[in-house]
This record gives C-alpha cells, structure tokens and sequence, in this order.
C-alpha cells in the first residue's frame, strides 16, 4: 500500500503536456477508490514552518501528548487520558468543508462505540482573538446539534494541541484523526475515512501498533521524497537545468527497484527537455515490466509517448506494448480513456482498422459521460483521414 502510495503520488509530478478530455478522465475514474473527503490545508500551528517542514517528534506507538483544553463546548468533560480506555481526537474547523463532511461517520463512529470518547478538536480558527474563535466554534456546534454526536472541545492556543500533535506527527492538513489506545499511546493518525478498521483492531486489542508505524514511516519518507522531487522540477521548468531533477529520480529509483512510476517520470524528462531519447526509452521498458499490471501508469507512458510535443522523437513500439498491457490489465473493468490511448496508438503505428475498432469501444463506454464528445470527435477524424503514417524512434 506505501509502495503504491508514492508511486501514485509520483506520478502527479509528469511534465505538463497536451492532453483531451479523455485521458483527463482516469483520475475522476480512479476517485471512488481514494477517500471521497480530501485534506484540506491547516494553518500552521507555530511559526518558522515555512522554509523546511519541522522534524517529526510525534510516532505511533508514543505516549499521547497531555490533553489540554481551552474550553469545552460540549460534552462532559475530562482533564487526562485514563489508562483502560480509547480516545478518538479529531482535528477540525469550522471553515473546512472536509471537516464538516466527516461529522456523521464521527457520530455514527460514537454511536457505535459509546464507550470510547470522541473529541473534536477546534485548533484552527481564523478569528481576531479567541474570544471570536470560541463564539464562532460554539456557535456552529449548538446549529449541527445531533449532527455532531460527540465531545466537542476548543483549543485555540497553538501549544496546547497543534503543536504537540498536528505539528509534531507532521500533519499538515485537516481533518486528520488520532486514535489514543488503552495504554494512552498514539496508536493510528489518519484521515476519519479511513479509521474504522483500525479502531475496530484498536478496541479489541489486536491493533499491531508497531507494523503500523514501520508503515507509516515508510509513508512519511515517501511524501518527503515527493516534495523534494517537487520543488526541484519546479525550479527545473524555470532555469532549464534538469539534472538535479534526474539525480533525484536516481536516488529514488535506486532507494526502491520497483518504482515504475519514478522510471516514467525520467523517462519523460529525458526524452523532453532533457534530450537524452536512448536513455528515456530504457527506463520506460523497465516501468513497462514493473507496472504490467498497473493499467494508470502504463497508461502514462503509452500516452506521455503519443500525445507529449516535448518528445523529439517517440517509441512507438513501447507505447503500443504499454497500451495493450493496459487494455489487458482493465479488461474486468474496462476505462473509455484507456481504449482511447490504446486507439491513438493503434493509428499512430499505421493500423488504422484496428485503432478505429478501439475507438469505436471507447465512444461506447463513454456514452453519457464528459468524455464522450472528445473520443467521438477523434474517433470522426480517424474515420475521415487517409492511412496515417506508421512513427518509430529513428
């Protein structure tokens, strides 16, 4: 699940190149399988976060930071974690529309389980002082009423909650959930969506704490690999100079063998602005291996090959290699946008009959979608076009 993780996160670092409304569409496809309630950006709980992200004090498996309240807003109260039971913090706000998406599976969560304590957490108001942020907080719980089924608390001062758990864990968006076990450890911090069968583990007792924060390091070091990653190309689109990006990768690649997603992001800076075409198709036929059963990223190479105005000169034989894996890999749930690629191609290595056979599959599939006036157009013009000239690597 890490692996796939950073290789998915990866992949939104591509080169920025033409692209239709078709192959648009495999990430409102693939959005039912990630949380439907995304992070919303939290404010910085203590100053001095702007250059570099502050270390990470906070893990699994650590005693819970002290429970300190500015005011209670609803609830009955508590001042400390007592051993024997489980706590659910959830950090939210009054602004975020995620939060505020959360509240019935939290109440459903508390209705569920009556003995653990569930705590909203108000840290990141934007009023004037906090005499505002706590009117404004108690004012929004007294109107959800029953919609919010559970302990509410507000601790506007940064050091009382935010910096000993969103800032020291490295949590930088909310809502973001903290689950506190019976021995008053952090045992799970994660999005609300995705906590039922850890609390669940978490309650009964066989929650492996440990496995759980070997996974979550794993993950931490992924995010920060991305956003190094991240910024250097970014400086690299201004300057020209790809190299840090490419040394970058290497070490990537090297750190995990089994990264397609880190092979075809090199392969589109090399075969781009990088100008080292020999180089980029190498490591796109070792992503084509390592991602033969992942139809998203074949579906990046075989389309970054064919649509890209950065490449000067295209493999067309692997695109067509990716695209079939890829129609392959999703024939039990087959994507209009995948047989759109695969059409494209089909016809840009000269077998016209067979890409409009595909096409006309994916306008069928894309019948009543967004998708469907662009590969309906694309499909009239293959129709209306002599034989297309068959394009390879020179």
């Amino acid at each position: 699940m890490i692996r796939k993780t950073l290789l998915l996160a990866l992949s939104t670092l591509a080169l920025a190149t033409p692209s239709t409304l078709a192959q648009d569409a495999p990430a409102v496809e693939k959005a039912k399988s990630v949380p439907a309630i995304q992070l919303v950006p939290a404010p910085q709980a203590a100053p001095g976060a702007q250059n570099a992200p502050p270390a990470i004090t906070l893990h699994l498996g650590d005693a819970a930071p002290a429970f300190q309240v500015d005011a209670w807003v609803k609830g009955d109260s508590f001042s400390a974690f007592e051993q024997g039971n489980v706590y659910v913090l959830e950090f939210w706000a009054t602004w975020c529309g995620p939060c505020i998406a959360a509240m019935p599976h939290l109440t459903a969560l508390q209705a569920k389980y009556p003995d653990v304590r569930f705590v909203g957490v108000a840290s990141s108001e934007h009023g004037k002082d906090a005499a505002e942020d706590i009117a404004k907080v108690t004012a929004f719980v007294e109107k959800k009423g029953e919609g919010m089924g559970y302990r509410v608390i507000f601790a506007g001062d940064p050091a009382k909650m935010s910096a000993p758990y969103m800032v020291a864990a490295g949590q930088n968006g909310i809502p973001c959930t903290y689950i506190i076990d019976q021995k008053s450890r952090v045992a799970w911090i994660g999005h609300p969506s995705q906590m039922d069968a850890p609390l669940a583990k978490i309650i009964d007792g066989t929650w492996d704490t440990a496995a759980a924060a070997k996974a979550m390091e794993a993950e931490q070091s992924a995010r920060a690999v991305i956003m190094k990653i991240g910024a250097a190309h970014r400086l690299a689109k201004k300057s020209g100079d790809w190299a840090p990006v490419l040394i970058l990768l290497d070490e990537a690649m090297a750190a995990d063998p089994t990264s397609a997603s880190t092979r075809i992001q090199a392969m589109k800076i090399l075969a781009g602005p990088a100008k080292n075409p020999e180089k980029a198709w190498k490591l796109g036929r070792e992503a084509l291996v390592l991602a033969k059963n992942e139809p998203m990223l074949l579906n990046q190479i075989a389309w970054s090959i064919c649509a890209s105005d950065n490449f000067e000169t295209r493999d067309m034989q692997l695109a067509l290699a990716a695209a079939e894996l890829m129609v392959a890999a999703s024939k039990n749930d087959p994507n209009p946008a995948y047989l759109d690629t695969c059409a494209r191609c089909l016809w840009m290595t000269g077998k016209k009959d067979a890409a409009i056979k595909m096409q006309i599959e994916a306008a069928k599939l894309a019948e009543g979608t967004p998708m469907a006036e662009g590969i309906t157009e694309t499909l009239a013009s293959y129709e209306a076009d002599e034989d297309p000239a068959s394009e390879r690597v020179p």
